[in-house]
Formats: C-alpha cells, sequence, structure tokens
C-alpha cells in the first residue's frame, strides 16, 4: 500500500468501505429476516396445529383407540416443517406420539410470544440437536358442538381442558433456511461489491490518468522540455480538468519565460562581448596612445633639439670668433634666425593640432564660396610657386557654397598645394579640381550633397608602404632630395580640419607619375547642385 498509485489506492479504500457497508447491510438484512423467517415459522405452525385441533378434537376426545390418535398425529407429523409430534392427555400422559427424539431436555422457556393459549420452548437432545416446540392446549369446548353444548360437556366432564399438543420443529431445517437466504445475499452483496469496485476502477482511472500524465510531463519539464503539454482531461469540467488547464497554462508561461530568459541571456552575452571588446579596443588604443605619445615625445624632442642644436652651435661660434668677416658673420645669424622660425613654425603648429585634436578650437562655420577660399590660398602660393618654375592650374565651376570655417580650410588647401610645390620639379605643374560629389569619400561613403576638392602634381609620387603614414604627425616620407624643412604636421592638422567638418580626405599616387589629394565638405542644404562648365585658370611663373 505504501508505494501503491493513486488509482490502487483508492480502488482498495472503495473495496474496504463496500465490503464494510455490504456486510453491514447483509447482517442487519440477515438479522431481519431471520426474524420475519421465525414469524413466518410461528405462525405457519401455530395455524396447522390449530388446523389440526380444531379438525380433530372430537376425535380425539370421544375415541380411545390409541391406533386412531396415533393416524391422527401421523397426519399432522407429515405437514410441511413438522419434525415431531406428542399427544398428552389432562395427566400429561403420552396418548400418541410421531418421530419423538428419545430424550429432550428444555432450554429455553417463551422464544415466541403467543396470545392464543400456546407456549413456545426450545428443547435440545443429547447429540445436540435443537426443536422449537409448540405446546398447544386441546380444549374438550371443540368438539364441534354448539359454545353453549361445550360448556355444559366441559362442565359435566368437570374438566375443561382434555390435554396437550407437542409440535417440534428442527431447528436445522430453519437454520438451513436461513443458511440458504445468507447465501443469496452475500452472493449478491458480492457481485454488487465487485461491480462497484470495477465502476470504481474505471472512474479512479480516469480520475488519475491526467494527474499521471501531469507528473510525467513535470518530469520531463524538469528535464528541460517545455514543450510538453498534457491533452487527456483538459476537457473535463471539475476539478482534475481545471488542475490541468492550469497546469498547460504554467507550462506555456515557463516556456515563454524561458525564450525571454534566453533572449535576455543572448543580448546579455552580446553587450558583454561588445563591451569586452570596447575594453580590448580602448586597451588596445591605451596602448597605442602611449605609444603614440612616446613616438610624439621623441620625434618631438628630435626635431626641437635639431634647430636648437644648430642656433646653440653658431651662437658658440659667433660669440667665440672674434675675427669673423662681417659676410660669414652674417651668412651664421641668417642660419640661426632660420632655424629660430623653423623653431617656431613647429610649436606653432603643435599647438594647433594640439587644439584641433582636443576639440578646443572653435570653428567659425559660415555659408562660404569654395572657390574664393582656393583663390586666396593660390594667390599666397604663388609667388613660392614661381620661384620654382612650377605652374598653377584651377579648373573651378561657377561659385560653390559649402558649410565650412573658410580660414581652417584655407590651411588645408595651403597645406596641400605647399606638399605639391615641395615635391614637384621644376617646370612642373599643380591642378586644382573643384567638382560635386554624391558620396562623402571612399571610407565612411556618406550619401548627400558634397564638393570635392582635387590637388594633383606630377612630382615623383608616395610609395604604396608610405600611403597609410602620410596624415600621421611628423611623417616626412623617404623622397631622397626632397625639401625636409617643414615640420611633418600639415597634412595631420588638414586631416583635422576635414574630419571635424564631417568630411573625408584620401589621397592617390603612383610612383614617378605623380600624386592626387582629395577632400570634401558638405553643401548647405538649400544648395542648387546645378554646375556649370568647368573653366581652365593658369597661374605660371
Amino acid at each position: 500500500m505504501k508505494h501503491a498509485g493513486i488509482a490502487t489506492k483508492l480502488v482498495l479504500h472503495s473495496a474496504w468501505i463496500l465490503i464494510a457497508l455490504g456486510a453491514t447491510v447483509t447482517l442487519y438484512s440477515v438479522s431481519q429476516l431471520r426474524g420475519l423467517l421465525y414469524r413466518e415459522m410461528v405462525q405457519r405452525v401455530e395455524a396447522q396445529a390449530l388446523n389440526w385441533i380444531e379438525a380433530n378434537t372430537a376425535q380425539i376426545i370421544l375415541s380411545a383407540d390409541p391406533r386412531t390418535l396415533q393416524r391422527l398425529t401421523g397426519e399432522l407429523r407429515a405437514r410441511e416443517g413438522i419434525a415431531y409430534v406428542v399427544l398428552l392427555d389432562a395427566e400429561h400422559r403420552q396418548r400418541a406420539a410421531v418421530a419423538v427424539p428419545a430424550v429432550l431436555t428444555q432450554q429455553e422457556t417463551g422464544p415466541f410470544d403467543t396470545d392464543k393459549g400456546m407456549c413456545w420452548n426450545e428443547m435440545e437432545t443429547p447429540d445436540g440437536r435443537h426443536y422449537f416446540e409448540l405446546t398447544a392446549t386441546i380444549s374438550a369446548a371443540g368438539t364441534g358442538m354448539s359454545p353453549d353444548l361445550g360448556t355444559l360437556f366441559g362442565a359435566a366432564a368437570n374438566n375443561p381442558t382434555w390435554g396437550k399438543l407437542r409440535v417440534g420443529v428442527d431447528r436445522r431445517e430453519f437454520d438451513r433456511g436461513v443458511t440458504t437466504l445468507v447465501r443469496k445475499n452475500v452472493l449478491l452483496t458480492t457481485v454488487l461489491i465487485f461491480i462497484a469496485i470495477a465502476l470504481s476502477f474505471v472512474f479512479a482511472r480516469r480520475l488519475v490518468t491526467p494527474i499521471t500524465l501531469m507528473a510525467r510531463a513535470a518530469n520531463q519539464i524538469a528535464a528541460g522540455d517545455l514543450s510538453e503539454r498534457v491533452k487527456r482531461g483538459d476537457g473535463l469540467r471539475n476539478e482534475v480538468g481545471s488542475l490541468v488547464r492550469n497546469f498547460n497554462r504554467m507550462a506555456s508561461k515557463l516556456e515563454e519565460n524561458r525564450e525571454e530568459m534566453s533572449l535576455l541571456h543572448t543580448r546579455l552575452e552580446e553587450k558583454v562581448l561588445d563591451r569586452t571588446r570596447e575594453l580590448e579596443l580602448a586597451n588596445h588604443k591605451l596602448k597605442e596612445m602611449d605609444r603614440l605619445k612616446s613616438d610624439f615625445l621623441s620625434t618631438v624632442s628630435h626635431e626641437l633639439r635639431t634647430p636648437l642644436t644648430s642656433i646653440k652651435a653658431y651662437a658658440e661660434i659667433l660669440l667665440d670668433a672674434r675675427h669673423l668677416e662681417p659676410g660669414t658673420a652674417r651668412h651664421f645669424l641668417e642660419i640661426v634666425d632660420k632655424e629660430a622660425n623653423r623653431m617656431s613654425r613647429l610649436i606653432a603648429d603643435l599647438l594647433n593640432v594640439e587644439k584641433i585634436e582636443s576639440g578646443t578650437t572653435n570653428l567659425a562655420m559660415s555659408r562660404c564660396k569654395i572657390r574664393e577660399i582656393i583663390r586666396m590660398a593660390v594667390v599666397v602660393l604663388a609667388p613660392t610657386a614661381a620661384r620654382k618654375r612650377i605652374a598653377l592650374r584651377l579648373h573651378l565651376p561657377k561659385p560653390q557654397s559649402v558649410w565650412a570655417d573658410p580660414d581652417r580650410i584655407q590651411e588645408v588647401i595651403t597645406n596641400l598645394i605647399g606638399n605639391g610645390i615641395k615635391f614637384c620639379s621644376s617646370g612642373g605643374h599643380i591642378d586644382v579640381w573643384l567638382r560635386p560629389s554624391p558620396l562623402s569619400g571612399p571610407g565612411r561613403r556618406l550619401a548627400g550633397r558634397y564638393v570635392q576638392v582635387e590637388v594633383t602634381d606630377d612630382g615623383r609620387g608616395i610609395q604604396p608602404d608610405e600611403r597609410e603614414h602620410v596624415f600621421e604627425k611628423f611623417y616626412q616620407g623617404s623622397q631622397h632630395g626632397a625639401d625636409r624643412s617643414g615640420s611633418g604636421l600639415g597634412l595631420a592638422i588638414s586631416r583635422e580640419i576635414v574630419l571635424r567638418h564631417n568630411g573625408e580626405i584620401w589621397l592617390d599616387s603612383r610612383p614617378a607619375a605623380g600624386c592626387s589629394f582629395y577632400f570634401t565638405l558638405p553643401q548647405p542644404a538649400l544648395e542648387d547642385p546645378a554646375q556649370a562648365p568647368v573653366a581652365a585658370i593658369r597661374m605660371e611663373a
């Protein structure tokens, strides 16, 4: 019982209850039926005895023939249920007897009540057989005469009671009937109990099966399979059906929550990976910044030390040499002045690039004409180009508006044209083109309305392995014989200025075929994109 299932326990408990109820009902029914059978037997035997007495009293009183009395008692003995008959006279002498046991001992008196001048006793034989014995009085008034004559007859006889009739009923016959009745009741009750148990088993299975399936589904859910559902019992309109429906809703909610948790876990993992990559990138940038800082300090120290060394050396020569010729002394002083100017430009460029990178320099943004900015830069650089016999050719359309800081854009154009002049050979040329562009450049490729400025020279070009370094600070390339008087910060400053204007800057070069620098600037929103034909403007030395 301890390890039995719910259905088995329900059936067993129902069986015990039904057996107890069946036994109780059977015992009660048998006791009631036993009483009924007793009363039926009493009434039957009393009726048989009274009928026999009424029919044979005259012969019994008027006839003294023993054979007649024996025959009459035999007739009574032959009736149903009669075990023995004894006929006694008033002096208790036995006048006739049929089938009387040898020895009869009275056990009880009056097991049954009667109101007809009769009484019942329970008798027992030495061998243990029991009999119910009815004792009835045979009255002299029962001769068939009229009541008055019977009374007179009895008075004349001075004895109204002739004798007694003892009729015995075998208790075994009675108990046999009771036993048969009990067997029938027990059989009927057993059949009913088995039917009830079978129905209880069917109902228990119907009740327990959904619970069993829920237990199985709960185990699968505990194992991680949240798709399991219980279909058996879902349509029941009772507590089990409600439990099944609530269980399925719980499983669905758990599945939804797990999907949400999985999604959140995935997103969290993605965020952790993103943050990890960001931290790695930040760490890499910090290391790179430390490296650049070290390189920067090393380069700055080198760049400042070179002119400072020259200034110090020539100053010592001028101080120690008292008899220098005036021309030589002037030449030394010019060198000192040149190196001092170079140092001043280097410091100014360093401060300029630091301000631009840190964002402390505010751009004076306005709507301006890019063609006029290019013209002003060319005017400033025209004398330098003329000294090297380099032609500056401008290919500018009609005035184009940009949203920019004019001074900073002029600085970019000046740096690009100045680099072209520096690396072009004598007799070369530099072309400046101005075109509209639908993209910000090959890097970010942002769509929009842009103006593209191109500065192309026919110098020696830039080697492929140097292109990615030309916009770095202090990088001056490996061109042999080129003017190395610059600070190496011009292109770095130009790049920062263009990026601050939401544009892009890049280059295209082939060795010994010249170099082209490009940068873009956004146009104002109300600018008309229609362009006029390009006109070439030639400015030669």
